[in-house]
C-alpha cells in the first residue's frame, strides 16, 4: 500500500513538473484558478447562512454581503482566468510531452521494443494515452480545488456540531470505490492491449491507400471487417464488463452517502429544535451536504481520471527508466575516422528478442577496410539480420564484432551511426518536398541543394526529380492537394539518393535498395555505386554492403557472401565462387537460366 501511494506521488511530481516545464505561469494561474472556484462556493453558502441570522436577529448584514460578494468574485474570476489560460496549458503540455516521447522512443537504440510483444503493447498503451496526460494537470488542479472545496465544508459543518464530520467518512466511502473503479479500468485497458494495438493496426491499413489494390483485387474487406468486429468484441467486452461491476459498486457507495445527508438534515432540525442551533445553521447544512456530495462526486470523477492518467504517467516513468537502462549499456567510445583494417567478424550467433532460434548461426566473416562487399542468399539467411547487427539496431547473442580491432559494442553506437548510411528494402515514403524527403539523409546538410542535387546524381534519381512540377521543391504525396504521387520505384529512387547524402560514411549498408526496380537499371545502378564506392574507399577506407536476391548485379563486388540458414556458406570473388561449383554457382545458374528463357 504504501509503495502504491509512493508510486502514485512520484508520477504526480512528474506530471506537475512536465506541466511547469511546458507553461509555468500559465499552470500556476490554472491551478489557483480551480482552488478559488472551489473555495469560493461553500464561503457563499457561509455567507447566505450568516445573512439568515443578521436578518432573523436584525443584526448588521454588512460582513454577510461582503463575504459573499467576495465569493462571488472568486468564483467569477477563477472561471474567468482558467478558461483564459486552460486551452493553451493544454496545448504547450501536449507539445511538450510529444517532444519527450519522440525523444526517448528515438534514443533507445536498438529496436526490441518494436518486436516484443509485451514491450510493444507498453509502447502502444503509451501512445494511445499520450493524448489525454494533456488533460492531466486539468484534472490535477480541479482534485486538489475540490479537496480544498471539501475542506472547507468540513471546517463549516463541524462548526455547527462536532458529530458533522461523520458525513465526510461516509464521502471517503464514495472515494474508495471511485478509486477501485479507477483501478480496475486500468487494469482492464492493460489488459486488452494486444486486441487494441492489432485493431488499431488494422484501422490503419483500410485507410491507407497504398493497400486499396490488394483489399479489393482479394475481396478482403468481408475478411477484415469480421475480424476488427471480433477484435472489438476482445477489447470491448472485458472493459464494459469492468465499467458495469463498477458503477453497481459507485451506486452502493452513493446510496451509503445519501442515508447519511438525511440523518444529517433530521440531527441539525432537532438541535434547532432545542435551541442548540440557529435557522442560518438549518440552511448552512441543507446548503453544505450537496455541495459535499457534489464535491465527493467531482473528487471520484477527478480520482478516475487521474488514476487513468497516472497510469499513463507510469508508463512514461517505465518508458524513461527503459530509455536510461538501455543508454546505460552503450559504449563510450568514438568511432575511428578512417577505417584501417575494417570489420572482424568472430563467432557471431544471433537470436531475436523472444526466440531461441538462432537467425545467425558462429558466423566467422572479414570485412576489408575500402571494399565492395555483397551479402547474397535465400530470404531468412540471415543476411539483413548482420546488417541490422553492424548499424547497431541489435547486440550479439554470442560473439563480437570489431571496427578495426575495437568492439562495435564499445563504441558510442550514435556516434557509429553518424559515421554510416543506409537503404533499406522496408524504406519509409517521407511525403515532404523532395528535396527536404531525400536531405534527412543527413539532417546537417539537409538545406544544401548541392549535397542533395549530388545524392541525386549518385542514386541515378535525375529522371524522378526532373519529371516533378518544381522539381525538389515539389511536395510528395497524395495526401495533399499539391502533392505528386510517385510509383513504388520512384519512391525507392528517392530513398537511395537518401542514403547517399552522407560524403564519406565508414560503412553503407544498402539492402535491397533496388528491390522495385528491373534488373537492368539495378545492375546499371550497382555499378555506379561500385565506382563512387572506390572513391569514398580511399578518402576513409569506407565500406559499402549491398544485399541482393539478383547474383548477377554483384558480380563487380570485390567480396561476395553467401548466407544459407542463417550461416556464411561461401565467400570470394564471383570468379572464384562460380569456379567452385558450390551453392552460389548453382543459384547463379538457375538465375541466369530463368533470364535466358524470359
Amino acid at each position: 500500500m504504501v509503495a502504491h501511494v509512493i508510486d502514485r506521488l512520484r508520477s504526480t511530481a512528474i506530471l506537475l513538473g512536465l506541466t511547469f516545464r511546458a507553461a509555468p505561469l500559465l499552470t500556476l494561474v490554472e491551478l489557483l484558478a480551480a482552488v478559488a472556484i472551489a473555495v469560493s462556493v461553500p464561503l457563499q453558502t457561509y455567507a447566505v447562512a450568516n445573512l439568515i441570522d443578521a436578518i432573523s436577529h436584525a443584526a448588521p448584514v454588512t460582513g454577510s454581503i461582503a463575504a459573499l460578494v467576495a465569493g462571488l468574485a472568486a468564483m467569477f474570476g477563477g472561471l474567468i482566468a482558467s478558461g483564459a489560460v486552460q486551452a493553451s496549458m493544454e496545448d504547450r503540455l501536449e507539445g511538450e510531452l510529444d517532444r519527450e516521447l519522440l525523444t526517448l522512443t528515438t534514443g533507445i537504440p536498438g529496436t526490441a521494443h518494436h518486436e516484443q510483444p509485451e514491450l510493444a503493447d507498453r509502447m502502444a498503451e503509451i501512445r494511445e494515452q499520450s493524448r489525454e496526460l494533456k488533460y492531466g494537470t486539468t484534472s490535477l488542479g480541479r482534485a486538489a480545488a475540490v479537496f480544498a472545496g471539501a475542506g472547507a465544508v468540513l471546517v463549516m459543518l463541524v462548526a455547527v456540531h462536532p458529530l458533522l464530520w461523520l458525513l465526510p467518512i461516509l464521502a471517503v466511502v464514495r472515494l474508495w470505490t471511485a478509486g477501485l473503479a479507477g483501478a480496475a479500468t486500468a487494469r482492464a485497458v492493460a489488459a486488452t492491449m494486444p486486441a487494441h494495438r492489432l485493431l488499431d493496426r488494422l484501422s490503419r491499413l483500410v485507410r491507407e491507400p497504398r493497400h486499396g489494390i490488394e483489399l479489393r483485387t482479394f475481396g478482403m474487406s468481408t475478411m477484415l471487417s469480421a475480424r476488427m468486429v471480433e477484435l472489438h468484441r476482445e477489447r470491448d467486452e472485458p472493459r464494459w464488463s469492468v465499467a458495469r461491476r463498477s458503477a453497481v459498486v459507485e451506486a452502493a457507495g452513493r446510496v451509503v452517502f445519501i442515508v447519511g445527508y438525511g440523518l444529517a438534515i433530521g440531527f441539525v432540525i432537532r438541535l434547532v429544535a432545542e435551541g442548540r442551533a440557529s435557522a442560518g445553521d438549518i440552511a448552512l447544512v441543507v446548503l453544505l451536504v450537496p455541495q459535499l456530495d457534489q464535491a465527493t462526486s467531482g473528487i471520484a470523477d477527478g480520482l478516475r481520471q487521474l488514476t487513468h492518467v497516472l497510469a499513463t504517467v507510469a508508463n512514461l516513468r517505465w518508458l524513461r527508466g527503459y530509455a536510461a537502462r538501455a543508454g546505460e549499456r552503450l559504449g563510450r567510445s568514438a568511432p575511428p575516422n578512417r577505417l584501417r583494417d575494417g570489420i572482424e567478424i568472430s563467432g557471431l550467433s544471433f537470436a531475436y528478442p523472444g526466440t531461441d532460434a538462432l537467425a545467425l548461426r558462429e558466423v566467422d566473416l572479414t570485412l576489408p577496410a575500402g571494399a565492395t562487399v555483397a551479402f547474397v542468399g535465400d530470404n531468412g539467411a540471415g543476411k539483413s539480420t548482420l546488417v541490422s547487427l553492424l548499424a547497431g539496431f541489435h547486440q550479439p547473442t554470442a560473439g563480437r564484432i570489431l571496427v578495426d580491432g575495437t568492439p562495435l559494442a564499445d563504441i558510442d553506437v550514435n556516434r557509429w551511426r553518424r559515421r554510416l548510411s543506409a537503404g533499406f528494402q522496408d524504406f519509409v515514403d517521407y511525403e515532404f518536398t523532395a528535396g527536404e524527403a531525400i536531405g534527412l539523409g543527413d539532417p546537417t546538410r539537409m538545406s544544401d541543394v548541392d549535397a542533395v542535387e549530388h545524392a541525386v546524381a549518385r542514386a541515378d534519381a535525375a529522371t524522378v526529380v526532373s519529371r516533378l512540377p518544381d522539381g525538389l521543391d515539389s511536395q510528395l504525396g497524395t495526401r495533399f492537394s499539391t502533392g505528386v504521387g510517385l510509383s513504388g520505384g520512384q519512391w525507392q529512387r528517392i530513398a537511395l539518393a537518401r542514403s547517399f547524402m552522407r560524403p564519406a560514411p565508414l560503412l553503407l549498408l544498402l539492402d535491397e535498395p533496388t528491390a522495385a526496380i528491373d534488373p537492368q537499371s539495378e545492375h546499371e545502378l550497382f555499378d555506379r555505386i561500385a565506382a563512387a564506392s572506390s572513391v569514398t574507399a580511399r578518402r576513409t577506407g569506407g565500406i559499402t554492403i549491398l544485399v541482393s536476391h539478383r547474383f548477377s548485379t554483384v558480380r563487380m563486388a570485390d567480396l561476395i557472401v553467401v548466407f544459407r540458414d542463417g550461416a556464411v556458406a561461401e565467400t570470394g570473388t564471383h570468379r572464384q565462387l562460380t569456379d567452385a561449383g558450390g551453392y552460389y554457382a548453382q543459384l547463379f545458374a538457375l538465375q541466369a537460366k530463368a533470364y535466358r528463357a524470359d
